[in-house]
C-alpha cells in the first residue's frame, strides 16, 4: 500500500499537464511543478493560493461556481476557462475536476487548448468571412464534377437568386446544373471546358441559361480544373454571375454605332453629291472644308460613279469654296488626274477670286487642268467637247 502511495505521489509530481489538489474553500493543498510552470511561479508560490486567484478575471466566477458544485456531492466537472500566468498573456485550459466521496479534496488536472481554441477561433473567423463574402456576391461560387450535366458537389447560396433552384437541389442532384444550359450553348460550353483542361488554364465563358421560372439569361463564369499532386483532375471551381443586362446593353450599343455608321454614312454621300447633269457629263460640287479623309472618300465616290456611269467628262465645281491650301489643292490634283488615268476628261469650274490668289500664291501648277468660269460654262464646254467627238 505504501507502495501503490508512492507511486501515486511520483506521477503527480512527474506528470506534465498541471495538476492541484484543492481543499473544500478552493485554496490549493498541493500542487505540481507543471502548474507552478503554467502559473509561472516557483512552486511555493501556488501553495496554500485560492485557486481562483491563478485563473482570468473574466473566468474567476465561472471556476468558482464548479468548485461549489462539486462540494455540494457533484464527483466530476469538466470547463474550459483561461489560466493567468504572471507576467505573461492567458491560455485557454481545459479544466478536469473530481472530488472523490469521503476524501474532502478536489483533484483538478489542467490540458492547455490555447492553440486548439486559437485554431477552432480562426477556423470560425475564415468561415464567417467566407460566408459573408459569398452571400454578399452578385452570383455563385461552385465546385462540380468535370462531367457533361455538371454535377454539383458545392455550390453556395447565390445560385437562387440566380437560377431559381436552392442550394440543395444542386447538391442533392435532384437539379443538374447542366440541364439549366440553353441547348444551343452546351456543347460550346463543354468544348471550351475541355479545351482550357487540357493545357491547365483557367477558362472564362458567355452562354444562356433558362431559370426555374423559363426566364432565359445570359451569365459570365470564370473557373479552373482542381487537380491532384499526381496530375489526376480532381474537380472544377468556379463563379458565375447573371450579365444579362450588359449583354443587352452591348446589343443596344452596337445597334446604336450600326445606325450612327449608317447615318454618317449618308452624311459623306450628301457631303460629297456626284450629280449626272448631262449624258456622260459628272458634276461633284464641293462644299466646306477638305481634310485628308474626306478627300479620300471624294476621290472614292468619284471614280466609282466614273466607272459605274461610264462618263467622259466631270466637272468639280469650286464655286462654295472659299478658303484653300496646298494640301486641298493637292487633293484635287490626285483627284482629278485619277479621273483622267480612267478615260474621263476632268474640269475645275467656279474658282472665286480669293482661291485663285491662293492658288497662284502657293505656286499650285493648274495649266494641264481646264478651268471655266462657272458651272454653267464648263458644262456647255463638255457638251460641245461630246459633240466633236460624235462627229469625229
Amino acid at each position: 500500500m505504501v507502495y501503490f502511495q508512492g507511486f501515486a505521489e511520483r506521477c503527480f509530481t512527474l506528470h506534465p499537464a498541471p495538476q492541484a489538489l484543492l481543499r473544500p474553500d478552493g485554496s490549493i493543498a498541493s500542487a505540481n511543478p507543471a502548474l507552478a510552470r503554467a502559473a509561472n511561479v516557483g512552486r511555493a508560490g501556488v501553495q496554500d493560493v485560492h485557486i481562483a486567484e491563478l485563473v482570468h478575471l473574466d473566468d474567476r466566477r465561472q471556476v468558482e461556481a464548479c468548485l461549489v458544485e462539486l462540494g455540494q456531492g457533484e464527483q466530476a466537472r469538466t470547463w474550459r476557462a483561461r489560466l493567468q500566468p504572471a507576467g505573461a498573456g492567458a491560455r485557454w485550459m481545459d479544466w478536469s475536476a473530481a472530488a472523490p466521496a469521503g476524501e474532502g479534496l478536489v483533484h483538478v488536472v489542467l490540458h492547455d487548448v490555447h492553440e486548439l481554441r486559437e485554431a477552432e477561433r480562426a477556423s470560425r473567423e475564415r468561415e464567417r468571412f467566407l460566408s459573408s463574402v459569398f452571400g454578399n456576391l452578385i452570383g455563385m461560387v461552385y465546385r462540380c464534377r468535370n462531367e457533361p450535366d455538371w454535377p454539383l458537389d458545392f455550390i453556395t447560396a447565390g445560385c437562387e437568386q440566380l437560377t431559381g433552384y436552392p442550394s440543395e437541389e444542386y447538391v442533392q442532384h435532384r437539379v443538374m446544373f447542366g440541364h439549366l444550359i440553353h441547348p444551343e450553348d452546351q456543347g460550346r460550353v463543354w468544348d471550351e471546358v475541355q479545351a482550357a483542361l487540357a493545357v491547365r488554364q483557367p477558362f472564362t465563358l458567355r452562354y444562356r441559361i433558362r431559370t426555374a421560372s423559363g426566364e432565359e439569361r445570359w451569365v459570365y463564369e470564370q473557373g479552373c480544373g482542381v487537380h491532384a499532386e499526381d496530375g489526376a483532375l480532381l474537380a472544377l471551381e468556379g463563379y458565375v454571375t447573371d450579365v444579362t443586362e450588359r449583354v443587352h446593353a452591348e446589343r443596344m450599343l452596337a445597334e446604336k454605332l450600326r445606325v450612327i455608321e449608317a447615318q454618317a454614312q449618308a452624311i459623306r454621300h450628301l457631303s460629297t453629291p456626284i450629280i449626272e447633269v448631262w449624258e456622260g457629263v459628272l458634276t461633284m460640287p464641293i462644299v466646306g472644308s477638305i481634310d485628308r479623309e474626306r478627300a479620300g472618300q471624294m476621290m472614292e465616290a468619284l471614280l466609282d460613279a466614273v466607272v459605274r456611269s461610264g462618263s467622259s467628262h466631270v466637272i468639280v465645281d469650286l464655286t462654295a469654296v472659299d478658303i484653300i491650301d496646298s494640301a486641298v489643292a493637292s487633293h484635287l490634283m490626285k483627284m482629278l488626274d485619277a479621273v483622267r488615268m480612267l478615260g474621263a476628261q476632268g474640269v475645275l469650274a467656279g474658282i472665286r477670286p480669293e482661291v485663285a490668289r491662293t492658288i497662284v500664291a502657293l505656286g499650285v501648277d493648274l495649266s494641264r487642268v481646264p478651268t471655266r468660269n462657272g458651272l454653267r460654262d464648263a458644262l456647255l464646254d463638255c457638251i460641245r467637247a461630246k459633240s466633236r467627238a460624235a462627229k469625229a
